[in-house]
């Protein structure tokens, strides 16, 4: 999503050409369309809008690592569907809009009856990020953003954030936690009421997140992310990519 990391936009401001892709779009419906599963398929599906909940048309989404799945675009809903996909398979899912970070998200297709609500982020996101941290957005490096969240947001209500939520790295980057407008902010040690955080300057390749709540260990109920092995997350990280994943946190 994130898009984020998923389904709230990031940033101090947005572009004037943002500003009117949210006015333009702002009377439309938000429709998940349905799709089909042939026995021996998957198909994914779901929705982008804008940080005012309006759809966002024309986001290019692909699965580039499934040479026989096409590419679609999404229609004047916001919606669109990726059929054909192998099933209980880890995919790769991209997305790009001359208007937004080009974000990639990874989940199994074995949770295709999830139905996406996946927020269009402005492209100035990575740089605000690293400069906050006191660091330059690197172009040979890829970043990485999450949102912790109680669980899923069925129908695209969301459910509410966790705070106090920790994270440990391996693999490289700088991890950061964001405040309550889901900017970096240095001074913090953990997820503030936006429940967001991530990595910038990742590695391309794979790195690794551990999230832990006050009331126990995040991911234990996958979302959109890979299976955890011991509690780490694979987040996989492209050069020049944002990497948007949701995770599921225990509360009390």
């Amino acid at each position: 999503m994130a898009m984020v990391a998923s389904r709230r936009a990031h940033g101090d401001h947005v572009s004037t050409r943002w500003v009117l892709l949210l006015t333009l779009a702002g009377c439309k419906p938000l429709v998940v369309p349905t799709c089909e599963e042939p026995e021996g398929t998957a198909c994914f599906r779901g929705v982008f809008k804008t940080l005012l909940g309006a759809p966002v048309e024309d986001v290019k989404v692909c699965a580039p690592e499934l040479s026989d799945v096409p590419c679609t675009r999404t229609d004047e809903n916001g919606g669109w569907k990726l059929p054909r996909l192998p099933p209980d398979t880890n995919v790769i899912v991209t997305a790009t809009h001359p208007d937004m970070v080009p974000s990639l998200f990874a989940q199994n297709t074995s949770r295709s009856w999830y139905e996406w609500y996946k927020v269009a982020v402005p492209p100035d996101l990575a740089e605000k990020n690293a400069e906050r941290m006191g660091l330059a957005n690197r172009s040979d490096r890829g970043n990485v953003l999450f949102l912790a969240w109680e669980g899923l947001n069925i129908d695209g209500v969301d459910t509410p954030n966790v705070k106090d939520v920790t994270a440990e790295l391996r693999g490289g980057g700088t991890l950061f936690y964001g405040n309550t407008l889901t900017l970096a902010d240095p001074d913090l040690t953990a997820t503030s009421g936006s429940g967001s955080g991530g990595v910038v300057n990742a590695p391309p390749g794979t790195i690794e997140l551990k999230l832990k709540a006050d009331a126990g260990r995040c991911a234990e109920d996958p979302m959109f992310h890979f299976d955890v092995v011991d509690g780490w997350i694979p987040v996989p990280v492209w050069e020049g990519w944002n990497t948007a994943m949701d995770v599921i946190c225990p509360v009390r």
